[in-house]
């Protein structure tokens, strides 16, 4: 088990007691994926499946094991995550070039979606980014936030 606070222990506690049902310290395997994400991970529907068939379809899971599962999802690449980004972003590519001007970036990561970056933040990462046209390819720039 990896080392949380004891405020992030009794945050996971309190989550997985909000999905078990029946009072008896377990939770459906059918609830992991929406526990995951109260949590604030994202795993793919694939991943969630994953687990749901290795613990049969109507299987309840204990603490200890529902912890164990949220480790393997916080170990794991980012990648469904970068590409979702990616594709949103897409969206507003009129060009179909993967670039997308600077300011609009700026702009969509400052005010779209559940967590935004602040100027300051945005304007950092952007920073070196930027060609002389005031563009920045956009997937480069995804793949370099989500992976370091």
């Amino acid at each position: 088990m990896a080392n949380y606070t004891a405020k992030k222990l009794k945050e996971i506690r309190s989550i997985f007691r909000l999905h078990d049902n029946y009072g008896d310290n377990k939770i459906a395997v059918t609830q992991v994926g929406n526990c995951l994400r109260v949590l604030g991970t994202n795993p793919s529907e694939a991943v969630v499946r994953k687990y749901i068939e290795q613990l049969g379809p109507t299987g309840r899971i204990t603490f200890d094991k529902f912890l164990d599962i949220y480790e393997d999802i916080l170990r794991m690449p980012c990648t469904h995550a970068a590409e979702d980004l990616i594709a949103s972003l897409r969206l507003f590519d009129d060009a179909g070039n993967g670039k997308m001007s600077a300011a609009h970036l700026r702009r969509l990561l400052t005010t779209c979606g559940g967590e935004q970056l602040s100027f300051k933040e945005l304007d950092e990462l952007l920073s070196q980014r930027v060609d002389a046209k005031g563009q920045i390819n956009y997937v480069e720039f995804v793949h370099m936030i989500m992976n370091g």
